[in-house]
C-alpha cells in the first residue's frame, strides 16, 4: 500500500506516517470533485473505504491504533471523521498554498477567509463551482474546529504524542517533518 518515498521504507511510512500518501497524491480537479461529492452535510468526510482508495490509505488501521491506545469506541467514528476531514483540509492546503507545516487550525480558518475575500473581490464570485468549494471548505473547517474542541482532552487521555488533533493528523501525514 505505501510506497518508498523520501528515503522512507514502506514499513516506516505505514507505521509512522500512515496518511503520508495523501500529500503524495497529486491535486487534480477530478480528485477534488470526487472528494467534495463525499462530504457529509455537517462538513465532515467519513473515513470510508472509497475515500481511502482515493488516497491509498487505510483509515481502519488508524482507528484500531486509537482504540488500542484507549479511545472510547463510542466516539471512535466521530474521531475518525475528524481525522479524515482534517487530513483533506491539510491536503488541499499543502497543494494550494505556500504553507510551512505544521500549522494550527486557526491558520486554516484564515486561509479559507482569505479565499472567501478573494472570491468576493473578483469576478470568481460568478463561478458557482468556486463558490461551492469555498462553502464546502468553510463547512469542513467548522466541523474540524468544533469536533476538536469537543474532544480536546482525548489527546492527553490516550497519551498521543501530539497535544492536539490537528498536530496529530499532520504527524500521521508526515507534515510535521516538513520543517526539519
Amino acid at each position: 500500500m505505501a510506497s518508498n518515498t523520501a528515503g522512507k521504507t514502506a514499513d516506516s511510512v505505514t507505521n509512522d506516517t500512515p496518511l503520508q500518501s495523501i500529500i503524495e497524491t497529486p491535486l487534480t480537479d477530478s480528485l477534488i470533485n470526487g472528494i467534495f461529492q463525499q462530504q457529509n452535510n455537517d462538513g465532515s468526510f467519513s473515513a470510508t473505504a472509497h475515500l481511502g482508495q482515493l488516497f491509498n490509505v487505510d483509515f481502519e488501521n488508524i482507528k484500531r491504533d486509537l482504540l488500542a491506545k484507549g479511545l472510547d469506541p463510542s466516539i471512535s467514528d466521530e474521531i475518525l471523521r475528524l481525522i479524515s476531514t482534517a487530513s483533506i483540509l491539510f491536503y488541499i492546503l499543502y497543494h494550494s498554498q505556500k504553507t510551512n507545516f505544521p500549522v494550527d487550525l486557526n491558520a486554516i480558518k484564515q486561509y479559507v477567509s482569505k479565499a472567501r475575500e478573494e472570491l468576493e473581490g473578483f469576478s470568481l464570485k460568478d463561478d458557482p463551482i468556486m463558490q461551492t468549494y469555498i462553502e464546502k471548505g468553510e463547512l469542513a473547517v467548522n466541523y474540524v474546529i468544533n469536533t476538536r474542541e469537543k474532544y480536546t482532552d482525548i489527546c492527553n487521555q490516550i497519551k498521543l504524542s501530539q497535544p492536539t488533533w490537528e498536530y496529530y493528523v499532520q504527524h500521521l501525514m508526515g507534515l510535521d517533518k516538513e520543517q526539519q
